[in-house]
């Protein structure tokens, strides 16, 4: 009798931790860029601010004519889902309205660097530039000026 009781008692202690959680996932899938909130990027801690986004910047290529940069970093083993956080954001972009118009690859030393340009429904333009370093994923978004 006691072990079922304490059974009991672990089931209802442990049914708010999980149902939380669902809800969590449920509610916070993606987070919205600042300068077109129609386009969701992947939700997580990646969200890059302070003088290191600059020398990030500083290490793009053709992307003049664009400002208004987020920055995203992912570490460690993160930075291995390089292909799905890609995905994810063109996926963000199409659902917005916007279309791919251009991929360019490069490489700087040890780094790959990918340039896509999407293209939304009034003409506007968006780059998502990806910087894979052997300690970090970035990723960049900006908008034509």
């Amino acid at each position: 009798m006691k072990r079922k009781l304490a059974l009991l008692l672990l089931v209802l202690l442990l049914a708010p931790a999980a149902a939380q959680t669902l809800l969590e996932v449920q509610t916070a899938t993606a987070i919205s860029l600042k300068y077109d909130p129609q386009v969701r990027l992947p939700r997580g801690s990646f969200r890059a601010l302070g003088p290191g986004v600059d020398r990030w910047l500083a290490k793009l290529r053709g992307a003049d004519g664009y400002g208004h940069w987020e920055a995203y970093v992912a570490q460690g083993v993160a930075r291995r889902l390089r292909d799905v956080y890609v995905g994810q954001v063109a996926t963000g972009f199409a659902q917005a309205g916007y279309l791919l118009v251009e991929r360019k690859d490069f490489s700087a030393g040890n780094e790959k660097h990918r340039r896509y340009v999407f293209e939304g429904p009034a003409g506007q333009r968006a780059m998502l530039y990806v910087i894979e370093a052997p300690d970090a994923l970035v990723w960049l978004v900006g908008w034509s000026e």
